[in-house]
C-alpha cells in the first residue's frame, strides 16, 4: 500500500518591515514585525501581539540586528506576533514640548541628532508618542494582523528608554496590555539616591528641573520631554501607577545588569522594594550585565516566555 503522505511542514517565521501612518505623530512610520511559524499556514488562526521598544538612539531594527530576539523567539517556538516600532527619541510619552517640523527636516533632531539618524526618520509634526503606541500602533497591528486583538492578547516590553516607555504605557493603559517587561529601563526617573542602593533609605525627587539640569544632555533632553514638572515625571512612575491598579491587572517583570552605566540598577531596586512593600505582584531580577545588548540579548528569551506566559495562546 503507498505511504500516507507526510504533514505538510509548518510555515518557517519571517521578519517584514512595514511603514505606516500615525496620525498622532502626523507622520509615517517604520515597523518591524516578527511573523511565528505557522502564520501563513492558517487564514483563520489568530495570534497574540507583544510589542517590542527600543532605547535612545536606536531604531525599529535593534531588536531583530542587536537583540536577536527573532531567534530567540524561534528557538523558545514563541507563538506570537512581534511588533518592533521606531520611537525616536520621544520616551513614550505624549510630550507638551513644541518641534518645528521644517526646522526639524533642515537640522535634525533628538539626543543624538543630526549624526545618527535621517531626519526624514525622525522629525514629527507632534511628539505624542505615547498615543502613537497605544493608539495607532495597536489598532494599524490589530487592521492588518490575524491578532488577538484584546487585553489578554496583548503585551509590551522595552529596553532601556523603552523599557521606561514598555512599564508607562502598560500601567497608564491597564486594559490594553497584559502584562509589561523591562529590560535596563529607567523605571523610576524619581529616585535620587542613595547610590549604591541601600535598602530603606531610597529619597525621591521633589525637584526635577535642578536635577535635569545638572543631568547633562541626557537629563536636559528629559527635562523637554516631560516638562520639570514632579507631577508630569509621577505621572508616568512605575510605583505610582502600580499602587493604584487592582493587584494582578498588569503583571510586571523587570531587569538590569549590576555594572548599568546609568546605575539604573539602584533606580531598580527602589522599585522593588517600594512595590514589595506595598505587596505588588512583580517578577524581577538583577545580576552580572552592562547597559548593553550582551544583557538584553542574553534576557530576551526570559522576558518573551514571561509574555507568553500572561498572554492568551493563539486561537
Amino acid at each position: 500500500a503507498p505511504k500516507p503522505a507526510p504533514p505538510a511542514a509548518e510555515s518557517a517565521s519571517r521578519v517584514v518591515t512595514e511603514r505606516f501612518h500615525s496620525d498622532a505623530l502626523g507622520v509615517d512610520k517604520a515597523v518591524v514585525i516578527y511573523l511565528p511559524r505557522g502564520y501563513d499556514d492558517e487564514p483563520a488562526r489568530r495570534w497574540p501581539v507583544f510589542y517590542y521598544l527600543h532605547g535612545l538612539g536606536g531604531d525599529e531594527t535593534n531588536w531583530t540586528q542587536s537583540g536577536k530576539i527573532d531567534a530567540a523567539a524561534d528557538a523558545l517556538g514563541i507563538a506570537a506576533i512581534i511588533v518592533m516600532p521606531d520611537g525616536d527619541d520621544g520616551f513614550y510619552v505624549d510630550s507638551a514640548s513644541k518641534i518645528d517640523f521644517a526646522a526639524c527636516m533642515k537640522d535634525g533632531t533628538g539626543l543624538f541628532m543630526p549624526a545618527r539618524q535621517a531626519p526624514d526618520t525622525t522629525c514629527v509634526h507632534a511628539r505624542n508618542y505615547e498615543t502613537y503606541i497605544a493608539k495607532d500602533l495597536v489598532g494599524w497591528t490589530d487592521s492588518h494582523y490575524r491578532t488577538i486583538a484584546r487585553k489578554d492578547g496583548r503585551a509590551i516590553a522595552g529596553l532601556s528608554m523603552g523599557g521606561f516607555g514598555a512599564m508607562s504605557i502598560g500601567l497608564r493603559h491597564p486594559d490594553e496590555f497584559a502584562a509589561a517587561v523591562s529590560h535596563s529601563g529607567a523605571i523610576s526617573l524619581l529616585y535620587r539616591g542613595p547610590r549604591p542602593f541601600t535598602p530603606g533609605k531610597a529619597e525621591l525627587f521633589t525637584d526635577v528641573a535642578s536635577w535635569a539640569k545638572a543631568a547633562g544632555p541626557i537629563g536636559a533632553w528629559i527635562g523637554l520631554m516631560f516638562s520639570t514638572d514632579v507631577a508630569s515625571w509621577k505621572a508616568h512612575d512605575v510605583v505610582e501607577l502600580a499602587t493604584q491598579l487592582p493587584p494582578g491587572k498588569v503583571a510586571l517583570y523587570f531587569d538590569c545588569g549590576t555594572e548599568d552605566g546609568f546605575n539604573l540598577h539602584d533606580n531598580m531596586q527602589y522599585v522593588h522594594e517600594a512595590l514589595t512593600a506595598k505587596r505588588v505582584e512583580h517578577a524581577y531580577y538583577i545580576g552580572p550585565g552592562k547597559h548593553d545588548f550582551e544583557f538584553w540579548a542574553a534576557r530576551v528569551p526570559k522576558s518573551l516566555a514571561f509574555l507568553r506566559d500572561h498572554t492568551a495562546k493563539p486561537q
